[in-house]
Parts: structure tokens; C-alpha cells; sequence
């Protein structure tokens, strides 16, 4: 009795729970005594003695929402809100892919009234570490004055839609371009996954590629063969619709890409509907199989082609990115079999050694001209070639050549650090070899022009012809722009480069006018804008445009503004976000929207901002009666006045939101 008493009387004086037991010795469920800092069997164990929160399980008392009228008012001003707010952010192109809505190719402005114009602080926040391009092209600045000048002024509706435009179009061209990682794959060509896919009906290929035959001469297929020899590909065709025998992924490539282009051409003279159909389901196909190409490929002449035709296709379709990743490949593959260089006929059968030349100089053609596009060297180098020119081909292996040099030797950073006289010295010899041709295409056209149209001869020829007289009268512009002007000129342009671009503008005219008429392939628009416009620098807008801005010319605005009507879409199109008649739209309103708010007289009396100063260089600012003379000339810092680097380079960053299908 006395020992129980005795316990019982020790635990009425033990102390009160300071604390609940550890967390080490909850979860191996043994007595915790609870000591501070640390327990005895976490002392034992080494172990952390914690404690954690206790979770307090108390739940507020649920409320009963009664909904009425005022409720419901509430909800739909949030609403309203919420819209407003997901405009905001797409006009400033900050939503996530995700949740962007779907556009057209040339988007709708919304009213500004609905859209409040970010501060002007906001335009450019983005650090020095996060610059793409040098930021001194004369259009982009100029861009930028027009949105500090006008934007600091009352403006009509009309006005604030095209400054809300240009300020999308600023941040555009100031964010840095973020490219999508993809994955690397080295994956076996053999292993292919088409069982979902679909080909054209046999005995449709087996037609089409007897039409082929029987018109090898006709320019598209011409072209085609080179890549491809149709002797071959019949062979190609066999395997992918008769597969007794495993073909490979360039195989099934070099299928869907070469019947889409015969179907093509075939549709553009005969008009089938059928056939439309199966070029779209061959170029499906080809999307998906070059989607899936992998990193590492074999080296064979199979590769080569399938890779040219994904490089075809990816400038067609305005991924000029790609592109150059297909022919790059192909340039590498090409010269690791020797495709470049002369080898002894006994080593190889002729007709096979004449497939590997047409296709080099098909990749060869390719590849220079995308080198210029991205402002890039080249992958082949013109003194590692020791393969003779086709006679066949002279023509157009002689201007990629011209290509090559106009950048490497005028626009690439050597090319930009020549001595102005030496760079005009090179500049006057490529311009004197590219008329050379120019006059041969002129000639061309005059004799097909001459012919009647009979089943013999290429309705088409005269279409690509003009096509690739825009193709180098536009070369030509950019090579003159490269020669020095005249000490004291005003415009820094020669007037024979101001000339050649004021014709590319009316040849482009007859040559839309002519494309368009081809109402039986409705794509045609897109091809010539994707090669004549983009895939070639089209220089001669950048040349009018400034000048038109720099002096006031209505006249050269007034082609300006007949070439961007003529880009116009006849439909809705979501082959591209950024659709050129978009851009070229912008810069034009932009432009007049400058002119009419400056004409001479009030410039005459009205002082121009810093930023509009820094667009029109002192001679022009002398010869408007905006400076007295060298002693009160206005001085510009020396970063900020427009060379010819800063000028190439601003051009290319413009036309590179096309590529990456920007909104503005």
C-alpha cells in the first residue's frame, strides 16, 4: 500500500507537458522524455531532435453564398476585366503560347481605345547582356523617334492603333530571339513510322511521273531532276509503295518531296483538283518525316537529296532557320563524298558522277544564298572546288557565286572593314558581272515572250524568269549600295542605286501581276514572296524607305505603298504569324504618319527632337534650312550616325522577325 501510495504521489508531482514528444521518437514509437534542448534517445541515436508545428484542425464555419442580381454583376465586371487585360498583354505579345489566341497571318488592330499604351519607360528595360543585334540600324531608330516624338503628342485613333503597333514591333525587335531546344536523336534512317500516313493513289504517281517525263524540259521539273534523277526515283517509288523490301526515312523524304513538286507543277497547267490534293498530302508527309530527321546521318547521295528537298521545302514555308540546318548538312555530306572535286572518270560510272555534280551545285546554289540571308560565312568555300561548272547550269552557279562574294567580300565584318575605296572598287566589279546576266535574263524573257504557247513548250517559264529577274535586280541594288557616294552627298545612296530600286519596285509589279494570274495553284503567291522577297534580301524597300522619310518624297512613298498593296493576302492564311504584308504595312503607315505631321514648311519652323535629328544626317538637316552651316552644324555622336554595317544589319534583324513569326 505504501509503494503504491508512493507512486502515486510521484505522479501528481511530476511537471506538466512542456511539449509533445520529437519527431524521431514519434516515428519509431518510443517514450520521448522530452528534454531540451535535446532528448536522451536522439543524444543515443545522434540524431536531430526536431519538433515539428502542430497542425491546428480547426476549419472555419462554412457560408452560405446567396446569388443575386448584385452578385452576379460583380462576376461580370471581373470578367469584363479579365478580357480587357488578356487584350493588354496580346498587344504587348506577353501571353504564353499556351494561352495565345489564334491569328491570321495579318493581324486586326485592335481599337486603342480599349488598350492602354504601356509607359514609355517600359519600351526599353531589356539589360545590355541581352542584346541581339547592334541597335544603331537608321530604320529601327528611326522607329523608335517616331514612337518618343508622336507619342508625347495628342494623336487621332487612327494614329494611337499604328503607334501601339510600333511599339510591339520595337519590343520585337529588341527581345532577343529565343529559340526552341529540340531533341538530339541518333537514330537508324531504316527504322521509319509511317503506318498512319497516307500516299497518293498509284496509278496517279504512275501518271504524273509519265507527264514528268515527257517534260523534263520544262523549268520546275528541270530543277527537280537535278536534285533527283527521275530514272532513279521510279526506283525510290517502288520500294516506298511496294515495301517487299525495308526503305529508308530519305527515301520516303525524297518520295513525298519530289511528287509534291511534280503534282504542283502539273496542277499549275492542267488545274486537277485531285492533284492539289495529293501535293498538300505529299507535303504533309514530307513535314512530318524531315520533323523526325535525326542529328547524325549517313553520308550517301539518297541523304543528300532528302536534305535539300527539307531545305526546298523549309523556304518555301517561310522557316528560313531550318533551312539553313538541312543545307548545311548537305554541304557537309557533299564534300565529305567529294562531290566538290574533280575525280577520275574510271573511278565511278559517268551517269552516276553527273547525278552527284547536279546535286552539289543544286546544294551549292542553295546554301550561298542562305549564307547571305543570315548574314553568315559559308559552308563552301570557292577555292576548295575543283569541279567545272555545268554549261547547263552556268547561268545560275555564276550568280550564287556573286552571292557568296557580295558577302564575303562587302557585308561580312572583313568585307565591312575594307577602305571605302577599296570596297567600291569590289562593289563596281561584282555589279558589272551580275548586269552581265541580268541582261541574259532580259533576253530570255524578250525570246519566251516572242514564242506561242503550244503543249511543247513551259507556260511557267516566263513566271520564273521574272521571278528571278526581281531575285537579282534586288542583288544588284544591294551590291551598289555598298559604293561609296559622292564627298557632300545628301541621301549617302548613289543615284544609279536609288534608280535600279525604283525599277525592282515595277518589276516586282508585272511579276506579283503574273503570279497571281496562276489561279490553279493558289500557293504560288507564297513561293514567290518566300524566294523573290525573303530568301533574297529585298533591299530596294529599305533604300525608298529612307529616302522617302529622309526628303519628304511622297512619290517614293507612293511605291512603297503600291508594293505593300500588292503583298496584300487574298484570304485568311496561318502559314506564318508575321506575314510580310504586315511588316511592310506598319513601316509604311509609320512613314506617312512621320511625312504629314513634317512637311517642309513646318519643318521650316518647327525643331526637330534629338531623336529625329539623329535619323537625317547634317546634310540633309543643312539643305532644309534646319542648320546655319559648319559652325552651328547640330554634333551627332559618332555611334549614332547610319554606315553601311549598321544599315546591313538593321535590315537583316527586320526581316528576321518574319522567320520568327512575331507578333505586332
Amino acid at each position: 500500500m505504501e509503494s503504491t501510495g508512493g507512486n502515486t504521489d510521484t505522479r501528481s508531482k511530476r511537471q506538466a507537458i512542456a511539449r509533445r514528444s520529437c519527431d524521431q521518437c514519434r516515428s519509431r514509437k518510443i517514450g520521448c522524455d522530452r528534454d531540451s534542448p535535446t532528448c536522451s534517445n536522439c543524444v543515443s541515436a545522434r540524431l536531430d531532435c526536431t519538433h515539428s508545428a502542430v497542425a491546428v484542425n480547426a476549419k472555419a464555419p462554412k457560408q452560405r453564398v446567396l446569388i443575386s442580381a448584385q452578385y452576379e454583376q460583380k462576376i461580370d465586371d471581373i470578367a469584363k476585366g479579365i478580357d480587357g487585360i488578356k487584350l493588354l498583354l496580346q498587344g504587348l505579345n506577353l501571353l504564353p503560347d499556351a494561352v495565345q489566341p489564334e491569328h491570321n497571318s495579318v493581324r486586326h488592330l485592335t481599337p486603342a481605345s480599349s488598350l492602354q499604351p504601356p509607359a514609355e519607360d517600359q519600351l526599353y528595360s531589356l539589360s545590355e547582356d541581352e542584346s541581339l543585334w547592334d541597335h544603331s540600324a537608321h530604320i529601327i531608330e528611326f522607329l523608335k523617334a517616331v514612337v518618343q516624338d508622336r507619342g508625347s503628342s495628342d494623336v487621332g485613333p487612327e494614329e494611337s492603333e499604328v503607334l501601339l503597333s510600333l511599339r510591339s514591333l520595337i519590343r520585337a525587335l529588341d527581345m532577343p530571339t529565343l529559340n526552341s531546344s529540340s531533341s538530339i536523336s541518333v537514330a537508324n534512317l531504316s527504322n521509319h513510322n509511317h503506318t498512319g500516313s497516307s500516299m497518293p493513289p498509284l496509278e496517279a504517281v504512275v501518271a504524273v511521273l509519265r507527264w514528268a517525263k515527257d517534260h523534263e524540259d520544262y523549268t520546275r521539273i528541270a530543277w527537280i531532276s537535278r536534285v533527283f534523277p527521275l530514272q532513279k526515283f521510279a526506283e525510290v517509288c517502288q520500294k516506298v509503295y511496294f515495301p517487299i523490301q525495308d526503305y529508308s526515312e530519305a527515301e520516303y523524304i525524297i518520295a513525298n518531296g519530289v511528287l509534291s513538286h511534280i503534282f504542283a507543277e502539273h496542277v499549275v497547267i492542267s488545274g486537277l483538283l485531285d492533284y492539289r490534293e495529293y501535293c498538300q498530302l505529299c507535303r504533309k508527309n514530307l513535314h512530318i518525316a524531315i520533323s523526325q530527321l535525326p542529328l547524325l546521318l549517313p553520308a550517301s547521295i539518297e541523304v543528300i537529296a532528302a536534305l535539300t528537298l527539307a531545305a526546298y521545302n523549309s523556304i518555301e514555308n517561310s522557316k528560313a532557320t531550318a533551312a539553313w540546318t538541312f543545307i548545311s548538312a548537305a554541304s557537309d555530306l557533299c564534300q565529305r563524298l567529294g562531290y566538290h572535286r574533280v575525280r577520275p572518270t574510271r573511278e565511278i560510272d559517268p551517269t552516276v558522277r553527273t547525278t552527284q555534280e547536279h546535286l552539289f551545285w543544286t546544294v551549292y546554289r542553295l546554301e550561298k544564298g542562305l549564307s547571305l540571308r543570315f548574314g553568315r560565312s559559308s559552308t563552301i568555300h570557292d577555292a576548295e572546288i575543283t569541279l567545272p561548272i555545268d554549261a547547263n547550269e552556268l547561268q545560275s552557279t555564276k550568280i550564287a557565286r556573286i552571292i557568296g562574294k557580295v558577302y564575303g567580300r562587302l557585308y561580312s565584318p572583313t568585307g565591312l572593314s575594307r577602305s571605302n575605296d577599296d570596297r567600291g572598287r569590289v562593289a563596281e566589279e561584282l555589279a558589272g558581272e551580275l548586269r552581265d546576266l541580268i541582261n541574259k535574263i532580259h533576253l530570255d524573257i524578250a525570246d519566251t515572250t516572242g514564242q506561242p504557247i503550244n503543249g511543247e513548250s513551259d507556260p511557267m517559264r516566263i513566271v520564273y524568269l521574272r521571278c528571278d529577274l526581281v531575285c537579282q535586280s534586288s542583288l544588284l541594288t544591294l551590291i551598289l549600295r555598298a559604293i561609296p557616294t559622292v564627298p557632300n552627298s545628301v541621301s549617302g545612296v548613289s543615284d544609279e542605286c536609288v534608280a535600279v530600286a525604283r525599277e525592282v519596285m515595277e518589276i516586282h509589279q508585272q511579276c506579283i501581276m503574273d503570279v497571281r494570274a496562276c489561279k490553279n495553284d493558289p500557293s504560288m503567291v507564297t513561293k514567290y514572296i518566300n524566294w523573290a522577297l525573303l530568301h533574297t534580301p529585298f533591299v530596294p524597300f529599305s533604300i525608298l524607305f529612307t529616302r522617302a522619310v529622309q526628303f519628304l518624297d511622297l512619290a517614293d512613298l507612293a511605291l512603297l505603298d503600291r508594293f505593300t498593296a500588292s503583298l496584300k493576302p487574298d484570304g485568311v492564311s496561318t502559314d506564318s504569324i508575321t506575314h510580310p504584308y504586315r511588316l511592310y504595312e506598319l513601316l509604311c503607315q509609320t512613314a506617312r504618319l512621320y511625312i504629314n505631321s513634317r512637311t517642309v514648311s513646318s519643318l521650316m519652323n518647327t525643331a526637330l527632337t534629338p531623336d529625329m535629328t539623329t535619323f537625317l544626317d547634317d546634310s540633309a538637316l543643312l539643305e532644309m534650312g534646319l542648320v546655319a552651316g559648319e559652325e552651328e552644324t547640330l554634333e551627332l555622336d559618332g555611334s549614332q550616325m547610319y554606315g553601311l554595317s549598321d544599315w546591313y544589319y538593321g535590315n537583316q534583324q527586320i526581316m528576321s522577325l518574319i522567320d520568327n513569326n512575331m507578333n505586332f
